[in-house]
């Protein structure tokens, strides 16, 4: 009981002094965001996330980062070694099924696919061929487009019905 209190004290200094600072929010459920603690009051934490205001318990909070250096890698991520030439970009989210990636061709090059995915982890959409694509093959941008849209993330009720990110892959 008390360290909550001191938790939720120290929490609430924090939020005045880092009002307009990017933040990364961790959930008990496992879930990371980033965006920026608004206000910590009466148990609850205001927090806006991709420009969307969202409310939590602190209970529901396991911890907050208040400086880019403590930020986990959920925004960058690069998958495990048994997935090399993945990395996507999504605030808050983590895949939890990878993409299936067929190339059977010798073509190589790397394709950055914009995604939208629902709050539910589904990719809505897919477009290839994004800044930092360094092919025009059809056949990867075909490929990489499958590939995107094969990919689950986790789910998140909490979360906008629409979030945007990217999915690159090494080919």
């Amino acid at each position: 009981m008390i360290r909550k209190i001191i938790v939720t004290q120290a929490l609430l200094f924090c939020s005045a002094s880092f009002l307009f600072a990017q933040h990364t929010l961790v959930l008990k459920s496992g879930e990371k965001m980033t965006g920026t603690v608004q206000q910590i009051k009466d148990g609850n934490i205001s927090f806006l996330f991709k420009g969307n205001p969202m409310t939590f318990k602190v209970s529901e909070a396991s911890a907050i980062f208040f400086d880019a250096a403590s930020e986990t890698k959920a925004d960058n991520s690069e998958l495990s070694a048994d997935m090399r030439g993945v990395k996507y970009e999504m605030p808050g989210r983590t895949i939890t099924k990878p993409p299936k990636i067929e190339n059977l061709t010798m073509e190589k090059g790397i394709v950055v696919v914009e995604i939208s995915i629902d709050k539910y982890g589904h990719v809505t959409k897919a477009n290839p061929g994004a800044e930092g694509t360094t092919t025009t093959s059809s056949y990867l941008l075909t490929k990489a487009k499958q590939a995107a849209e094969s990919v689950m993330f986790n789910n998140c009720p909490k979360c906008p019905l629409d979030t945007k990110g990217t999915i690159t892959l090494t080919f």
